[in-house]
């Protein structure tokens, strides 16, 4: 009856689960947020529970009420102060708000009560009970199931039979409609922010008598809550609750039968993982849409300031051996900042792991020493190594996930490996740690007991190596092929840059960078402690990165300095206010994207650049003028333009063969057949929903075919990848535009042409090549008029020069056959007068194959060879524009009263 007994225990810890679970689906459902300190909501009700019970004198159940209330109120308080500014905010910005918040209440706890456990009474009985023979239970655990059952149940009647749920449900799904029928989608988010943080209060309370109160791992019950959450898709409270109860008890059968530490802790992740790898993709949708992203910096180097603060770095830690000390940790912290913003700022991909990750190559380096004797240089050196190899294995769920889902991800991952092998005394040494031998390079004594200062300059000399190779990264083709991805994966798929592969690389490179400054670190003593490397320092690591400044160089060593242990402490030791410094660091989060108003849209809020910008303002301030502002993009003088002729593609012919293309039960496209052949426009029309960006989409590889096929010149392409396609000599542009918006025209068009050379993947680390436009591309450039803003930041360009840049972008490479998807939308009738000559451009000058989508009639018409109609996913008829215009059903269907062809009158 072992197993039975362990089963009802899982379903008590599972009933608190459940709990956190139900708030994270309120919250959710309440303004569309995954509340990330949904734990550190229980943290804080269980020390307001432990408060007024141990001083106030009043009643368990009064304390409770407390609890309760008190949390309910702080989660309003979250929501009005820091959410409700952001309302416009990215969803990326958001997720890190509520890591700010996590980090803020459980660095407060540490402040207030230290890190040691408390031991607070209960308020219910904890007498067992024996539902069957031999099988007891503490009638608390009990109690605990009832109170789940009975909160998911008010809470899905709620949702399903009143006013209130149905409001949430319609503001949920559309604020601003919500809004214009009198219900306040900010009132309605402030509500569910209280009650989900009330649950969370309860939970908080009844857990902390079960496992003692401490501030750093009851955070954490954040995880198993996801899981939960996720099986209900954060909408169904009664599928989060039976998911919770099961997730628990997982985790007590396993506790039961496997004698391994960790691995009861690494269910949730289990479930996480199948659950969102299942139902992500590869690529987005074309409905995916795109966050704002972090500023990025331009990757420079400035030797003079760099020289001058190196040299003052390394004097003062020639001058004092404490000075040398403090400076090494905040050099360290650095190293592994350096690999958020390489995986977080350039690559734009959420990673929870990294500090983690600075704790695997801790380990095998000091392995490596302690049980091989291997000198220290070469424990270093595999230690980054495996990292690398384990950081790609990290990055795998990055082909399928992106954005929170993500993060949710990477946050399961860390609590894994954390709970297997970084705090497991099997391998880790518990508190004795991992001795290691006394750090020598090439017989020189480096070691950092007897001799910080030569330790603390090795650091610094890796920092320096470090933060150069990024640099070089940022500035290269990679850093390029990255900052595309980040912006717009389709866009960066259809330009031929291996996405899936860019990835993989970010992580990598990070993961690598993070072994290098973790095993640093951890060297600096001669007792290596893997299991300081905990979940929560990886999440202070990418909160503090964001203070500084996710996207440059300079803001990653700003955000070093307020990690504890480095400089930071070092300042404020002396006002005895150290133990302050995670507080101030999580609050400095909370302002620096609040204060944004936008989130990430342009993170040079970040505090470097944030300072420097202000500076510079101020120099720059007496010589603004306003009365006779110049041009930001000035048109060339007459004369100046150069006369470069098109180039001449390679003749190839797009054939399609009863294409069919489904989206679940719903037809977008059946039994289409066209040929597009070389030096010639093919327009296709329709309506709105008639299946023409399908139609691009299934050529282009970015929807699947159910039925039918495309050939390239004589090459079938079923199977092959977007990147494939547009190598072989097949390109797009988007109805949306998708340019890389952290970059300028040049970098824009050179990622065009970027011949994605597997060699530029090491090379790029250590000598950049900047941006090389190819000979299609500069005649792209000139015969676009596009070589007046070729410097620009394309955020900078006006509507119609930015839909001339996507194409001009697509032309880069030369292609056989290029498909423009909606190229005129939302231009003047000039600008579309002139993209028309464009377009025949394309064809009679560069020989491609033009197959052009779109809604303007006119245009289409006076500038195709033939059309195809398409109503429905189906042909509605074909031919030459003059036989379009007089054909009667598609008068009738689509262009109203025609009078001469190409010039209709739309009905």
């Amino acid at each position: 009856m072992n197993e039975l007994t362990f089963i009802l225990i899982g379903i008590g810890t599972g009933s608190l689960y459940a709990l956190v679970a139900q708030g994270l689906v309120l919250i959710f459902r309440g303004s569309g947020i995954v509340n990330f300190a949904q734990g550190a909501f229980a943290l804080f009700g269980a020390y307001v529970y432990y408060n007024v019970a141990e001083h106030a004198g009043a009643s368990l159940l009064v304390c409770l009420l407390v609890s309760v209330a008190a949390t309910g109120l702080l989660g309003v308080l979250v929501q009005l102060l820091v959410l409700m500014p952001m309302r416009r905010a990215s969803s990326l910005s958001r997720l890190i708000v509520t890591l700010g918040v996590l980090v803020t209440i459980q660095a407060a706890a540490v402040v207030i009560y230290g890190d040691r456990n408390l031991v607070v009474r209960s308020l219910l009985p904890t007498n067992g009970i024996e539902l069957l023979p031999g099988a007891r239970i503490g009638a608390d655990r009990i109690i605990i199931l009832a109170i789940g059952l009975v909160t998911t149940a008010v809470l899905w009647a709620v949702f399903r039979y009143t006013s209130y749920g149905r409001v949430t449900t319609a503001v949920a799904q559309s604020p601003r409609t919500a809004a214009t029928l009198g219900h306040s989608p900010d009132r309605i988010a402030a509500v569910n922010w209280g009650v989900g943080g009330a649950v969370s209060g309860l939970a908080g309370a009844l857990i902390v008598p079960l496992t003692n109160l401490e501030p750093i791992n009851l955070p954490l019950i954040v995880l198993p809550a996801l899981a939960a959450a996720l099986v209900g898709g954060f909408a169904s409270f009664p599928l989060a609750f039976v998911a919770a109860l099961l997730i628990g008890v997982a985790e007590s059968l396993m506790a039961l039968h496997l004698n391994q530490p960790g691995v009861s802790q690494s269910v949730p992740f289990l479930v996480v993982m199948v659950l969102l790898m299942v139902r992500g993709r590869g690529l987005p949708l074309r409905s995916h849409l795109l966050d704002r992203l972090p500023g990025v910096g331009d990757g420079r180097v400035r030797p003079v300031p760099v020289l001058v603060v190196v040299a003052l770095v390394a004097l003062a830690m020639l001058t004092s051996g404490e000075a040398a000390s403090y400076l090494t940790v905040t050099v360290t912290m650095a190293i592994l900042c350096l690999s958020v913003v390489v995986v977080t700022g350039y690559a734009g991909q959420v990673s929870l792991a990294q500090y983690v990750l600075g704790g695997v190559g801790a380990f095998v380096a000091a392995t490596l020493s302690s049980g091989h004797g291997m000198p220290f240089l070469a424990c270093l050196a595999l230690a980054v190594l495996a990292t690398m190899i384990l950081g790609g294995l990290v990055g795998v769920p990055a082909l399928r996930l992106r954005g929170i889902n993500l993060a949710i991800v990477g946050l399961g991952l860390s609590v894994a490996v954390y709970s297997l092998l970084l705090n497991n005394e099997r391998y880790s040494g518990g508190v004795d740690g991992i001795p290691v031998e006394p750090v020598t390079i090439l017989g020189w004594e480096v070691d950092p007991f007897f001799h910080p200062e030569r330790y603390a300059l090795l650091c610094l000399a890796a920092l320096v190596v470090v933060a150069l190779m990024v640099s070089n990264l940022r500035r290269g083709d990679i850093g390029r092929r990255l900052l595309a991805l980040r912006s717009s994966e389709r866009a960066a798929a259809s330009l031929g840059v291996n996405v899936y592969w860019c990835k993989i690389y970010a992580f990598m490179i990070a993961a690598g960078i993070a072994a290098l400054g973790g095993t640093l670190f951890a060297f600096m003593q001669s007792i290596v402690l893997t299991a300081q490397f905990g979940v929560m320092s990886s999440v202070n690591l990418i909160t503090v990165t964001v203070v500084g400044g996710i996207g440059s160089l300079p803001g990653a060593l700003v955000g070093a300095t307020l990690i504890p242990g480095g400089l930071g402490t070092w300042l404020l030791n002396g006002a005895g206010l150290q133990v302050w410094l995670p507080l101030i660091g999580g609050v400095s989060v909370l302002l620096v994207l609040r204060a944004d108003q936008g989130g990430l849209a342009d993170l040079n809020v970040g505090l470097y650049r944030s300072l420097r910008d202000r500076l510079r303002s101020l120099g720059n301030a007496a010589e603004v003028s306003s009365d006779h502002p110049e041009p930001d993009h000035p048109e060339p003088a007459p004369g100046t333009r150069r006369d470069i002729s098109p180039v001449r593609v390679s003749p190839l012919e797009l054939r399609v063969e009863d294409l069919g293309v489904r989206y679940g039960g719903v037809v977008a496209l059946e039994g289409v057949n066209l040929r597009v052949k070389p030096g010639t426009v093919h327009g296709i029309m329709g309506p709105n929903g008639a299946g023409k960006t399908s139609l691009v989409d299934a050529l282009t590889g970015f929807a699947q075919v159910a039925a039918g096929t495309a050939y390239l010149g004589d090459r079938r392409l079923d199977g092959c990848s977007p990147m494939r396609r547009s190598r072989l000599g097949l390109r797009r542009s988007f109805q949306s535009v998708e340019l890389f918006s952290s970059l300028t025209t040049r970098d824009n068009i050179a990622i065009g042409c970027d011949d994605g050379a597997p060699s530029s993947y090491i090379t790029g680390l250590l000598w950049p090549k900047g941006p090389r436009l190819s000979e299609a591309a500069e005649a792209a450039l000139e015969k676009f008029g596009l070589s007046r803003v070729l410097d620009a930041p394309v955020e900078s360009l006006s509507f119609g020069d930015r839909r001339l840049v996507a194409i001009a972008r697509a032309v880069a490479s030369a292609p056989s056959v290029i498909l423009l998807d909606e190229p005129a939308s939302g231009l003047a009738d000039r600008e579309s007068a002139e993209l028309a000559a464009l377009v025949r451009s394309l064809a009679d000058d560069w020989g491609m194959a033009v197959l052009l989508v779109e809604h303007n009639i006119n245009l289409v018409l006076s500038v195709s060879d033939e059309i195809t109609v398409l109503q429905a996913g189906r042909v509605l008829a074909h031919g030459t524009p003059a036989e379009i215009s007089a054909d009667q059903s598609v008068v009738d269907a689509y262009l109203g009263q025609s009078t001469t062809p190409g010039e209709v009158v739309i009905s």
